[in-house]
């Protein structure tokens, strides 16, 4: 990560400046979600930074302060996990400045994406005008997250072909780090696709299912705690579907995306 120490400066002052850009958004809640089969949806995009803050904001504001402090993202992992890096703006500012809002959310545990989904649940079913009378937000199992990666037959990438570009293309599908062969120093060229660490979401083309950043981008944690999809700092043999990552949470390679069940219409 030595190599990235200047690229880093440049990329936080741009990303402090400027608000980030975002898709679309949709007001309904249900909406950002991609059925993947039977009453079963899968978010359109992993979970944000604005998103987790909501959560937080409502932890807050009816004063379950535990609950506030252990679900917070730890933001020094920026620093802990590559203390060689100039990351000093991200532990500042990544999570809460609006530049970032659009951005995923990470550093967070386990337990807290879990807790999140149960508070979108709550919030979601508390509503007097829903679509549905009874859903179920959560994290997905690793068979449902497998699921609705929805790799191409005989692959195990949501495109053809086993690198980070389909054939014929030179455009990137995902955010990820690449190999620099050409150095011959062993280290890796993160800014090829486009992104340094993380990207917004939605920057890259989603699956066939409309569902985006499924590799790359951040790694997703599932209902077990396995993490998939791999992340910005992994190279494209390390996210195939059928791989896990090992990180140790929090770190800012891995956030979350949440799935949708409908208990009730």
């Amino acid at each position: 990560m030595e190599m990235k120490k200047m690229n880093l400066i440049v990329f936080s002052l741009m990303a402090l400046l400027v608000f980030s850009a975002s898709k679309p958004k949709k007001n309904k809640k249900e909406d950002r979600f991609k059925e993947v089969s039977h009453r079963f949806y899968a978010g359109t995009y992993e979970v944000t930074n604005k998103e987790f803050r909501e959560y937080l904001e409502y932890l807050k504001a009816t004063d379950r302060l535990a609950e506030y402090n252990s679900s917070y993202p730890d933001t020094t992992q920026w620093m802990k996990k590559f203390p060689h890096s100039f990351n000093g703006p991200f532990v500042e500012k990544y999570f809460w400045h609006p530049g970032f809002n659009n951005y995923p959310v990470v550093n967070v545990s386990l337990e807290a994406a879990k807790a999140y989904c149960a508070w979108l649940s709550d919030s979601y079913n508390s509503k007097e005008k829903r679509k549905y009378k009874k859903v179920t937000f959560r994290l997905a199992t690793e068979q449902e997250w497998n699921k609705m990666a929805a790799v191409l037959p005989g692959h195990n990438l949501p495109w053809y072909g086993n690198f980070a570009y389909e054939p014929g293309s030179s455009c990137s599908n995902t955010n990820i780090k690449f190999e620099n062969k050409v150095s011959g120093d062993n280290k890796y060229d993160y800014s090829s696709d486009g992104g340094m660490t993380t990207c917004v979401v939605g920057s890259y083309k989603a699956n066939k299912m409309g569902v985006y950043d499924i590799i790359g981008n951040v790694a997703e944690l599932t209902e077990s705690g396995i993490i998939k999809g791999g992340s910005w700092d992994n190279t494209i043999d390390e996210c195939v579907v059928n791989k896990s990552q090992d990180f140790q949470l929090p770190d800012p390679r891995v956030g979350f995306r949440v799935v949708m069940l409908i208990d009730e219409l």
